[in-house]
């Protein structure tokens, strides 16, 4: 095991986690990026892969109330540990190498085909992967698409919710204060940190979703704690992130043979529609007023969203590329509806192709904590 493995294997003991769903975390070597990564794996050991990358505030651990139903539709889902939770705190990480990093573990574990599914945060490392390894890649699911600066207008930032404008700022122009202040935030109630993923336009479903005993409250304090035990110098990397050159550029996605589709929530101020548009007009090579045009044709006079099973409804679709939308939702739709987003990206089923390769055996050991 090399050294970055050790030092996560060490994290993983000092943190004093006894989650039971920790005996599926995995620590993997990573020798052409002198690295390693932690990762869970839930569903079907022997199902078709399917890549889950996290958002911000939680880690791979919040995929693993989707275990039973991953199982039951043969998916093998393999969820790092990217920011937060059990990582490595790098500052020399970028979306860049990020991507790279997320690719060569596929590689160790012997995957040469999979899917990918992520949301918030963790598309922007996703859609680095998807310009850059198309051909092994079948289908695409951005929960909640976001962009790296550079790829969004000024206007489109001014759109943001305050406090995602006031994090991107600090983080470009005074770093070690937003590092900082989320030193101190750390040590905020997790009650109080819930309050930030509050908004305005919410959906009442998602307000109740949020509410003390709702069913997403309870899961993202779980996982928001488990991710303020190893620090919160991962908030700052993490927008410092997007704000940084990501290796590839929209144009890259105009030849993608990947079956890419977006899902977007209609009044969505962190996660902005127009993100999900101009990754859609890159892909399609048409305007992006196109795209945005298309999109609001279809939305007047759709019902407010529910838990409904066909809860994404399609506004735009062309080719290979489609944007379904959750009607009157906001910003947590992204978490809340993510079940209803693997049922639509993984249904019907990929044609049978090849999901191993015949690399030399993977550099794993496996962990798990001891009970406190």
């Amino acid at each position: 095991m090399n050294e970055p493995a050790e030092r996560l294997q060490r994290l993983l003991e000092a943190a004093g986690m006894a989650e039971p769903a920790y005996a599926r975390l995995q620590v993997s070597a990573l020798p052409r990026a002198r690295s390693a990564m932690a990762h869970f794996e839930f569903g079907d050991p022997q199902g078709v892969p399917l890549l889950c990358l996290h958002g911000l505030s939680v880690s791979g651990l919040c995929f693993e109330p989707l275990h039973e139903e991953l199982a039951r539709q043969g998916i093998r889902a393999i969820a790092p540990c990217m920011l937060g939770g059990i990582h490595l705190d790098e500052p020399t990480r970028t979306l860049s190498t990020l991507a790279d990093e997320l690719i060569e573990l596929m590689d160790v574990l012997g995957v040469a085909r999979f899917d990918v599914l992520g949301f918030s945060w963790g598309t922007l490392p996703q859609l680095a992967i998807v310009a850059r390894v198309p051909d092994r890649i079948g289908r695409a699911g951005l929960v909640g698409p976001m962009l790296p600066t550079r790829f969004v207008a000024p206007s489109e930032i001014e759109r943001l919710k305050p406090d995602v404008r006031a994090s991107l700022a600090l983080a470009r122009h005074a770093p070690a204060l937003h590092r900082g202040l989320m030193g101190l935030v750390g040590w905020l109630p997790v009650a109080a940190l819930l309050r930030q993923f509050e908004d305005e336009r919410c959906s009442e479903a998602e307000r109740a979703a949020l509410a003390p005993g709702g069913s997403l409250r309870a899961n993202l304090a779980h996982w928001i704690e488990e991710c303020r035990r190893t620090g919160s110098g991962f908030y700052t990397r993490a927008w410092q992130m997007m704000l940084e050159e990501p290796g590839y550029a929209l144009s890259d996605l105009a030849s993608s043979p990947v079956d890419l589709r977006l899902y977007v929530a209609e009044n969505d101020s962190v996660h902005l529609p127009v993100f999900a548009d101009r990754i859609a007009a890159a892909r399609c090579g048409i305007d992006l007023g196109a795209v945005a045009r298309a999109r609001a044709r279809t939305s007047p006079g759709w019902k407010a969203a529910n838990d409904a099973a066909d809860v994404h409804r399609t506004v735009f679709s062309q080719g290979r590329t489609h944007i379904r939308m959750v009607p009157g939702a906001g910003r947590m739709a992204c978490m809340l509806y993510l079940r209803q987003a693997l049922g639509d990206l993984m249904a019907p089923r990929l044609s049978a192709v090849p999901t191993s390769t015949t690399a030399q055996p993977p550099t794993i050991c496996q962990v798990s904590a001891s009970p406190r």
